[in-house]
């Protein structure tokens, strides 16, 4: 999702983009985030927007220093963690290993004994698939998706409540 020259150039997340999808009747909103903590900002607007994160963790590289700063910005918000395992193809991937190495971090960040507990998945994103367990994936997304449905609440609406309104961009000022 990264659309600007300079994210394109030095492979990284620098504005948060966001799409929409739909999945069996479910209406899912994903924001991509910078990781790094010098668009820490960015990081926290968008973290105030949502119910739940998908950490996405390269299962050869592990927890990087980025992964340990959005996870503790979003551990300090109470949000719901899934953890993806992504890239498992790769020859050298450890995808298990990553998986406790990133609870580690878990513990090293003080998280709380229910977000210590956060649901695992496998993925290989270029090849469009996904699983609980890193030897069964399926054709799709299918899982990941079901894995946000059940682990990720919705948003709380007050339907007979005031505007409430967030801005989180403001550009040409």
């Amino acid at each position: 999702m990264d659309s600007n020259d300079l994210e394109r150039e030095r492979g990284i997340t620098i504005l948060s983009k966001n799409t929409s999808i739909t999945y069996k009747d479910t209406k899912m909103n994903i924001i991509d985030t910078p990781g790094h903590s010098d668009f820490g900002g960015e990081v926290e607007r968008v973290l105030n927007m949502v119910e739940g994160i998908i950490l996405v963790v390269d299962s050869v590289e592990g927890p990087m220093p980025q992964t340990r700063f959005v996870l503790k910005k979003a551990l300090e918000f109470g949000h719901a963690v899934v953890v993806v395992a992504n890239k498992i193809y790769r020859p050298s991937a450890c995808p298990k290993f990553v998986i406790n190495s990133t609870f580690e971090l878990f513990i090293e960040l003080n998280a709380s004994d229910e977000q210590c507990v956060f649901q695992a998945v496998y993925a290989s994103g270029i090849k469009g698939m996904a699983g609980l367990s890193p030897d069964n994936l399926a054709d799709d997304l299918g899982p990941l998706f079901e894995t946000i449905i059940r682990c990720i609440p919705g948003p709380k609406i007050k339907k007979d409540g005031s505007l409430q309104m967030l801005v989180t961009s403001m550009q040409g000022f």
